[in-house]
């Protein structure tokens, strides 16, 4: 007699599968769960009638069920569409997230079921990924923290194999460039008639969303101030979308006599624009279409100046500010940094400079 043909997978990733139904919603409609084996659909039939005894034993003993069935990968986008998509801006869900989830997490831990990944498994996760910055190495670990905090809320797994997970970066931490006094003055002068944005950069510290969502009413030319009170961000598909400044860090900074001289002279031909720099009398700059531009103008610098980003040119105001003595906790305020422990990090490293000076005094 004939051996009977073994059944091929019934689906493309060469998974047997097998549905049934495991409980109803609150609009009455089905829950239906899937099973998986690679050996074949008896064997992932049998997961499908062992999850259901386990379930029913439950719910007789009163014994928290854990659903130990769930893979990483399903829990991880689940976890994206109910808990982070609804609550976060759109840049911040795609950079933070979803680009984690989706390049990092994902492709590593892959179909493992939740329930069966052991710290050990994380710990190996970021020695795989130490190639990378500490930055990034720190989004995945909140990501990871994250999913599977929220999967033991909801009875997928018993604890947290993520938490108290260290993990350690081999990337060379890159050294943010600034202009020296003497390069500052020279970009200054050079930007004066074209660019006067980048003067207010280098006078205030915004960061570029904020400098671009700067409406006239946040100007005090009497107490002669600027108010921050809301960021530009590029929105998917090119458009703009106005939102709070990072970390929701609302301020007032007064203006040096060169920011307030540069906005006087703006200000005389404003028109009916209500943004200080308009993309038209309604609408502010697109973040991406400014930065773009700078690009184009720092090329034609003399090529002993150096060409920095809009970030960069915020951070030499930062280290202007401490060059010149200001303490930490004003250039906290000032900057709009998220707690002293960042501006600390950032700032106080004493530049060569600062080291030099110390140094004179001592000897």
């Amino acid at each position: 007699m004939a051996r009977k043909k073994k059944e091929a997978p019934n689906r493309k990733d060469n998974l047997y599968e097998i549905k049934i139904t495991v409980g109803k919603n609150f609009d009455g409609t089905l829950i239906r769960k899937s099973f998986y084996s690679r050996i074949s659909k008896d064997d992932a039939r049998e997961k499908a009638n062992q999850y259901k005894i386990e379930k029913e034993i439950a719910n007789r003993t009163g014994v928290g069920f854990i659903d130990k069935n769930i893979t990483f990968t399903e829990w991880a986008y689940q976890w994206l569409e109910i808990y982070k998509k609804p609550d976060v801006d759109e840049n911040t869900y795609v950079d933070t997230y979803l680009n984690i989830v989706k390049n990092h997490l994902c492709p590593y831990f892959k179909d493992i079921n939740l329930y069966d990944i052991k710290p050990i498994q994380i710990k190996k996760f970021y020695s795989f990924k130490s190639y990378m910055s500490a930055s990034m190495l720190s989004k995945m670990k909140l990501c990871l923290n994250a999913i599977f905090e929220t999967a033991i809320d909801n009875d997928l797994c018993l604890k947290n194999p993520a938490k108290g997970i260290t993990y350690v970066s081999k990337k060379e931490k890159q050294i943010k460039k600034v202009y020296s006094d003497i390069e500052l003055n020279f970009v200054k002068n050079f930007f004066y008639d074209e660019m006067p944005e980048v003067i207010l950069i280098l006078e205030t510290g915004l960061r570029c969303g904020e400098m671009l969502g700067l409406m006239w009413n946040d100007i005090d030319f009497n107490k002669q101030t600027l108010s921050v009170n809301r960021s530009v961000a590029r929105k998917k598909g090119g458009c703009t979308k106005i939102r709070p400044p990072k970390w929701n860090s609302y301020r007032t900074i007064p203006l040096s006599n060169q920011a307030y001289k540069i906005l006087k002279q703006l200000y005389k031909n404003k028109k009916e624009n209500i943004y200080v720099f308009s993309k038209d009398c309604k609408n502010p700059q697109n973040p991406k279409t400014w930065s773009d531009k700078l690009k184009r103008y720092m090329k034609q610098l003399p090529s002993n100046i150096p060409i920095l980003s809009p970030h960069e040119l915020r951070h030499t105001y930062g280290t202007y500010l401490r060059r010149q003595g200001v303490d930490i906790y004003t250039i906290q305020k000032i900057m709009g940094h998220k707690d002293i422990e960042m501006t600390t990090e950032i700032y106080v490293h004493n530049e060569i400079d600062i080291l030099k000076k110390s140094m004179e005094k001592a000897l």
